[in-house]
Formats: C-alpha cells, structure tokens, sequence
C-alpha cells in the first residue's frame, strides 16, 4: 500500500513538472523576427478569440455606415496617418493595371502600372516610380482621390467608381521611352464587400496574435496601429490612349481602401498580397502581414464565390513569409494551401511581370508589383502579387 501511494505521489510530481515545463516552453522567433508558440498559446487564442468577437459584433453594427464615409476622401491630422486608395486588376489576356495612391498630411505617394499585351510597349509606369516621391496634394473636391495626374472619382458608394488619368508614361524596359498615355475606366461591382473589422475570421486572427507575448507594449500597439479598411471585387473596362492609338480593355480588379491613424513604413518587416480571379468567376484575396511590434505574422483574406454569390474570409493558410523569398528578393515561383467556407484551396503563383517602387523619403520599404499567372484547384487564374520589404540596402535615390 505505501508503495502504491509513493509510486503516486511520484507520478503526480512528475505531471506536474512536465506541465510547468510544457506551460514555460518559450522557443525563440525564427529569423529573430518572427514568433513561435508558447507553452500559453491555446489559453491566449482563447482570450483573443472572446475579444475579437465582440470586437467583429460591434463593428458589424456599423458597417454600412463605415463602408459609406470611406467612400470619400478621409481628414489627415496626423503626418503618419495615411488614407490609401488602391485597384489592381488583369484579365486572362495579359492585360493588366494597378493604381495606388497613399496621401499623407503633407504629400501623396502615387503609383501607376499599366500594361496591355496587344501594344507590344511591355509595363508603362509613371514618372514618380521607382522612387515614389510625389509630393502633389489631392484636388480640392473633398469626393475626389487626385494627384499625379490620376484621379479616382466615386460615383455610386461600393457599386461604381471612375479612374482618369492624361499624362506621359515610360516604357519599363527602356525608360527613355516616353509615351503620352490617356486612361478613362469605370469600375462597377455587384459583389459584396469584405470589412476588415467585421468579417475577418476571429479564430485565425487569434492563433495570429496567441504567437505574440501578450504584454501592455503589444496591446498598445495594437490599439494605435489599428486600420480601418474593405476590399471589393468588380469589373474595370477601360477606354486606353496610348500615343493616339486606342485600346479598350476588361479587367477583373479589386478595389481596397484603408485608412490608418498611424502608418511608419520602417515598422514592416515583410508583407504578402495576393489578389486574383479565376475561369469560374471566383475572386480571391489572400494576405500575410510581419509587423513585428504588434504581429509578427498576421493572416487575413477572403474568397468570392461567383455559384454563391456571397464572400468567406480565410480560416487558415500555409503562407509562411520566412518560407519564401530571400531579405530583398520576392519569391517568383511558389505555391501555399488555404481554406474559406468548407473549401481547401491549393494555389500555386508563377510571377509574368515585375515592378517595384520605393515609399517615404528614407525609402524604408520597397514594394514589389507582379502581374502573376494563378493555378487554383486545376482552374486558371490572373492577378497580382503583391510583396513588401522592410528596405535595408538601397538608401538613396536614383
């Protein structure tokens, strides 16, 4: 009998320091950067997920109203609060374009990648690329997006918008080559519209933020890093001058706004977006964020399904960025798996065209612009991939 008893007592403390060691497991980050689970991951999913979820329950209340005010030009106070206006879209032709205007308190970095395969001119870019110093301040009417010569003009809240844009473009290739480019297109959408607060999945948005420390200094980040944006799916047709010859395109192009109260460039470490549609008229949008003073991995999208007509978010995915890539240079052959509704997806990216360009005047990052062909499930697909680096090589301007 007392040997029973001691063989328990033994057994007993034996379990209890393998689930002290268990709870103070403590690996470090990989690559220094990016964080791994601790012994307290599932207890901090836990505590993340029943405050996500009232989070995404309050903020479902307001969404319409939200959705409707970012339909306009938001007031800048702060000089590192941004308000950021961005379409890519590309058919199955090649044709493809992406827009981007970021405005700041002072200036407004611009952007814009066009490029139709029939003309033979390969990607035109506009003069402010790479070096992304646009210090044109948005027009006067307090409902357009303008500056460098483009303009984003809303005409029906989340259902029709206008790009214009007349100015000279460089072929990318041989940028001593100037053409004088005109652009009118009218996106128009009847799919709906994917609200980062509400409709994100909380569950993958906890197991995102249960790698991190959870302590008062990431909360706090937190908080102040936080950003109000929506995607949306539509259709671009574009009227295309380009040196008096014209071309009239369709495109499947996604439109995103983002409004964030404090937005420092150096703060990103990597970041990867991936926007495409298929032959069945899904659209998706996957992306993977390393922001390591709030989230060394963050992942977070959605997928359109044309036979539903209603949009999922992304409950899980492999995209890994240290898995991909070297510091500076974006994968260009590559693939991952996610799963949205009760689907599992496996995609794999192959890169067609690239383009970068360089944000701020300490050039602290440098964004990579790829049309990309798409393999989804056995279907075909056309879009952009998207990849940012925390830019720490290249410190001066060409």
């Amino acid at each position: 009998m007392i040997a029973f008893v001691e063989l328990f007592l033994v057994s007993i403390s034996i379990s209890v320091i393998i689930f002290i060691e268990l709870l103070d497991r403590n690996p470090p980050p990989i690559f220094g950067v990016y964080q791994r689970r601790n012994g307290f991951y599932w207890f901090k999913v836990a505590i993340a997920y029943c405050l996500l979820s009232v989070k995404k329950f309050k903020s479902s209340l307001k969404r319409y109203h939200v959705m409707n005010n970012l339909e306009q030009p938001q007031l800048i106070f702060h000089e590192q609060a941004t308000d950021t206006v961005y379409m890519s879209g590309s058919n199955s032709d090649g044709d493809h374009m992406t827009v981007r205007l970021e405005s700041r308190k002072d200036y407004v970095n611009a952007q814009l990648y066009l490029k139709i395969n029939s003309s033979n001119f390969g990607v035109l870019e506009i003069n402010a690329n790479p070096s992304d110093t646009s210090w044109t301040k948005p027009g006067e009417n307090c409902f357009e997006f303008s500056a460098h010569g483009m303009k984003f003009i809303p005409l029906e809240p989340m259902k029709k918008w206008r790009f214009i844009y007349e100015g000279s473009m460089l072929e990318k290739g041989n940028p001593s080559v100037e053409h004088y480019v005109k652009i009118d297109g009218i996106w128009t959408s009847k799919k709906p519209y994917f609200y980062f607060d509400s409709d994100m999945d909380p569950m993958l948005t906890s197991k995102c933020l249960a790698h991190e420390k959870f302590n008062k200094t990431q909360f706090e980040n937190l908080k102040v890093l936080n950003e109000t944006g929506s995607e949306q799916f539509g259709t671009m047709k574009l009227n295309v001058i380009i040196d008096e010859k014209c071309y009239i395109i369709e495109l499947d192009t996604i439109r995103s706004r983002n409004v964030e109260n404090y937005k420092d460039w150096s703060r990103y470490y990597r970041c990867g977006f991936h926007y495409f549609a298929t032959e069945n008229g899904d659209c998706f949008s996957i992306s993977e964020i390393c922001r390591p003073i709030a989230s060394s991995r963050f992942s977070f999208g959605h997928v359109y399904s044309a036979a539903d007509k209603k949009i999922y978010p992304i409950k899980d995915t492999s995209l890994k960025l240290y898995q991909y890539g070297g510091i500076n240079a974006p994968p260009e052959d590559y693939a991952f798996t996610f799963s949205a509704g009760e689907k599992t997806y496996a995609v794999q990216v192959r890169v067609v065209d690239s383009s970068h360009f360089y944000v701020s005047n300490d050039k602290e990052a440098k964004v990579y612009e790829r049309f990309s062909s798409f393999k989804l499930n056995g279907l075909k697909g056309w879009g952009t991939s998207q990849w940012q680096y925390r830019n720490i090589c290249e410190k001066t301007y060409p």
